[in-house]
């Protein structure tokens, strides 16, 4: 009985600690959230706009501990996060971030730690200042929101604070951080294009934060003079320091290196000069460093292959970083991302350089002069997956120790001074990789029997040669221009591929492929961009073109092509290329053509299209280059081609991405032939900002419309070798950016404008054989131009032309003997006595002075004296700095003086 006691008194407590443990498990149980919040939170619903209705489950009927993005405590129910970061990663395009105004029914959340507002779009509103007065909040993360303002220094009060992110927002700026330095708890610091240029003791503050984790402050426009207000900075703590994207333009501070706890330290893009500095090898934890983008100088520290930790190096595009790459980075056994590209280093990579690197999967030294020199069965301890080799020195035969790496995907060989032909082994090998580049190297082989399986494969300008390759249906960009194939086109365009066809970009432009132009384009639905220009193809053009109906560039110059343009072709709504010239194209300009406002060039040159200009090309408002020349036009120039925008609006580039193809990081772009100056020349990254207009070899009548000259974003102008007749009209002043205007052998009537002299771009003119006269306009450049630009003009005359206009002679009679200027205006004698008299004057004013004034005199010489002294002093001072910087630097390359 004394034994059954204790059991009595212990079972209540085991029902207790069995319901607490419920409660404690199961989140919620308790079932009701504190009514005062969940108000509260409506009220802040009922603010914010919520286009994709992300909080439907916020209603009255609904527990708010059961709300989407609320998370409340299992045992009190009290509100503690609010996770409303846009799940969709600040998707514009679908409208699914929260704006609007932010209540301060927020303030009522009294036990609230955790707030995230991220990703969403608040329209340049200012952060909430009485977000200072929740003292309960612990994480605080406004990124990417779309706020704009000052920063509110009440967000100090947080004194509980461990994690802060105000980053890339729009245009957010601070005025001072003094209250930053009362968040003593702080861990994470990300400020992001916050604009702290107005703080120049921002590292003072900051350094002031004994907790502090992680710094975050890229593009928040930190200069050299906010560095130099401190030489020390107490950040012995910190892991993460991010500046990048600064303008510091000065050497990396001392201060740097005691940060030795540093995992992570972004620097690039900061113009940071100097050498990088031994000191590096200090910062023994460092995971990751990115001195990208800078301008340092001299050679790569031998120290950094003490960094034994070192996961990601990279030191590229530094152009005056030289010397050799330093064999200790062979040591760095955990380096996983190497990037040296885009610098001036020099010497071998040999074995010794990947000596421990067995995790190395990144290597970046594209457009370096380091020369690769290894045993040809070298057996690298490295797989590597990403290879950026171009514009660096490969060696003369193929790699052959790529065939040892099975977790490539992309590889860049561009330009590496390859001279081989691809060994037996290379496509079978290459059929699993993504992006092979290998252009611009004398690599030879043919390719009859290989069928491609890569998604984007470049091999323009080499030696290739034989039948076209088959594709699989995974190929999206195939360039294989600039090589020796042969044959017909038929086998690749009329192959079978199992699947739909990914193809995209085909070029196999500059190649001798002969035969007629296939009739299987149905089969390439994908396809945007063709060139298969400057070939040997003959016959029409297929109808099945005209099922391309994504086509945005078509290139079929240079080649026998002839018949009519079929009208299938438009079909293809987004063409915003069309170059069909060199061959033997005729008829009218179809209809389509001029009524495809896509178009941006329409390059039809030396065919033999007959009829005029239709009037509908003036409602191609995206034209940039029309080309008609060399063909058998009739009829007058339209009269509406001022309404062609693109032409009159200035250098604007515009969106030229119509004819641009991006994939991953890299780009097909289209290229033009185009006659400009006199010259053919090839535009490609600059096409986009030409303007030009060449209507020359037709026969075109009557007068230029004055309406062509608004046409003033207008680069080039050619109207040569028709039958126009009348005057140039005075607009012409009005074409500021013209540099070529050729009007020449026409039948062109009265006299050059003086507006000429306006085209201050003016490069090139030609107006010879027409019927201009009377005088050259004098002024600006016009003079320049050689005589040859104005022959052929019989009654024109003055400078250049060495025939003299009338009344030259006597002119020219009065200047040599100069009397008439002198016999009624004697300016020049009047101009000799003033300056006479009063260099007289000015001297005894000052001499006289200085001569009957004792004290003066003194005081003069004195001041003479001093002046003497200080140059001396200063010459002495600079020469003696010269000589040991000169000393400094002959000693660092082993010279010393």
């Amino acid at each position: 009985m004394r034994n059954s006691i204790p059991v009595i008194l212990l079972f209540p407590l085991v029902c207790f600690l069995s319901s607490i443990i419920s409660i404690l498990c199961e989140p919620n149980t308790l079932g009701v959230c504190n009514e005062k919040e969940k108000h509260a939170l409506l009220r802040f619903k009922q603010a914010i706009s919520d286009p994709a209705n992300l909080l439907s489950s916020w209603s009255m009927d609904e527990d708010c501990c059961r709300w989407e993005a609320v998370l409340c405590n299992n045992v009190t129910g009290r509100v503690v996060e609010l996770q409303l970061g846009n799940p969709y990663n600040s998707d514009y395009e679908f409208n699914t971030n929260l704006g609007g105004e932010i209540s301060p029914a927020l303030l009522e959340l009294e036990f609230l730690s955790y707030l995230n507002l991220s990703w969403n779009y608040f329209e340049g509103r200012p952060i909430p200042s009485f977000l200072g007065s929740m003292g309960s909040l612990r994480y605080l993360d406004l990124s990417d929101a779309g706020f704009g303002g000052v920063v509110p220094h009440q967000l100090g009060n947080l004194s509980t604070l461990r994690h802060l992110d105000l980053g890339y927002n729009s245009g957010l700026y601070v005025e001072n951080l003094d209250w930053i330095s009362h968040l003593s708890f702080l861990k994470y610091l990300g400020l992001g294009r916050v604009d702290l240029h107005s703080e120049v003791h921002w590292l003072e503050s900051m350094s002031m934060i004994p907790s502090l984790l992680e710094l975050h402050l890229p593009g928040c426009r930190l200069d050299r003079n906010m560095v130099s207000s401190l030489g020390y900075a107490n950040f012995t703590s910190l892991t993460v320091l991010d500046i990048s994207g600064n303008d510091f333009d000065q050497e990396i501070p001392n201060w740097l290196f005691n940060s030795t706890s540093l995992v992570a330290l972004h620097l690039y893009d900061n113009q940071f000069k100097g050498q990088i500095s031994e000191s590096f090898g200090q910062l023994k934890y460092l995971e990751y460093l990115d001195l990208d983008f800078n301008s340092f100088h001299g050679p790569i520290p031998t120290s950094i292959g003490n960094l034994s930790s070192l996961r990601y190096l990279f030191i590229g595009e530094n152009p005056l970083i030289n010397g050799t790459l330093p064999t200790s980075l062979g040591l760095l056994s955990n380096l996983e991302d190497l990037g040296v590209g885009g610098t001036s280093l020099t010497g071998n990579i040999s074995e010794v350089h990947f000596t421990t690197l067995l995790k190395l999967k990144v290597l970046s030294i594209y457009k370096t002069s380091l020369s690769f020199h290894v045993n040809s069965n070298w057996t690298p301890p490295f797989q590597l997956e990403y290879l950026e080799a171009y514009s660096c020195k490969m060696g003369l035969k193929f790699p052959a120790w790529l065939q040892t790496q099975n977790s490539l995907s992309d590889i860049f060989l561009s330009s590496s001074g390859i001279v081989d032909t691809t060994p037996n082994w290379f496509w079978k090998w290459a059929s699993s990789i993504q992006q092979i580049h290998l252009s611009d190297n004398q690599i030879s082989g043919d390719l009859s029997q290989v069928v491609l399986n890569n998604s984007i494969l470049d091999l323009s300008s080499n030696r290739f040669s034989g039948r076209l390759p088959l594709l699989s249906s995974n190929v999206v960009v195939l360039n294989i221009a600039n090589n020796s194939f042969s044959g017909q086109i038929f086998p690749l365009i009329c192959q079978k591929t199992d699947g739909r066809s990914k193809l995209e970009v085909l070029d196999i432009s500059n190649n001798a492929l002969s035969g007629e132009l296939s009739d299987c384009w149905m089969h390439w639905p994908s396809l945007t961009h063709i060139n298969l220009g400057n070939n040997n193809l003959s016959g029409e053009i297929p109808d099945s073109m005209g099922s391309l109906v994504a086509l945005k560039a078509l290139s079929l110059r240079n080649n026998s092509l002839y018949g009519d343009i079929p009208s299938s072709l438009g079909n293809c709504k987004v063409l915003g290329l069309l170059n069909l010239s060199d061959n033997k194209f005729l008829g009218i300009i179809p209809r389509w053509i001029v009524e495809r406002m896509s178009l941006m060039i329409i390059h039809l040159r030396s065919n033999k299209f007959m009829g005029g200009i239709p009037s509908q090309i003036c409602q191609l408002s995206s034209l940039r280059v029309l080309d008609l020349a060399n063909n058998c036009l009739l009829g007058t120039i339209p009269k509406c081609l001022n309404n062609i925008s693109a032409m009159a609006g200035g250098r604007s580039g515009g969106d030229f991405t119509v004819l641009e193809a991006d994939y991953d990081y890299e780009s097909y772009m289209e290229s033009l032939i185009l006659n400009i100056k006199g010259r053919d020349s090839e535009y490609k990254e600059i096409l986009q900002y030409v303007r030009m207009i060449d209507l020359s070899s037709n026969n075109l009548s009557r007068s230029i419309p004055v309406e062509i000259f608004s046409l003033s974003g207008l680069q080039s102008l050619n109207l040569s070798r028709n039958h126009l007749t009348g005057m140039i009209s005075v607009e012409i002043g009005g074409m500021k950016y013209l540099e070529s205007l050729d009007l020449s052998r026409n039948n062109l009537s009265g006299e050059i404008p003086q507006t000429m002299t306006n085209l201050t771009f003016l490069d090139v003119l030609n107006l010879s054989y027409n019927n201009l006269s009377r005088r050259i306009p004098s002024g600006t450049q016009i003079q320049t131009f050689s005589p040859l630009s104005f022959f052929g003009n019989a009654e024109l005359c003055g400078a250049p032309l060495p025939k003299n206009c009338p009344g030259d002679e006597e002119e020219e009679t009065q200047r040599s003997t100069g009397v008439g200027e002198n016999r009624e205006f004697p300016e020049i004698a009047w101009f000799y006595v003033g300056m006479g008299s009063g260099f007289f004057v000015g001297l005894w004013g000052v001499c006289g002075c200085l001569f009957f004034n004792k004290a003066w005199r003194y005081a003069y010489f004195q001041y003479l004296d001093d002046i003497k002294d200080s140059a001396y002093v200063a010459i002495a001072i600079k020469l003696k700095w010269l000589h040991q910087k000169l000393g400094i630097y002959n000693t660092s390359n082993g010279k010393p003086i």
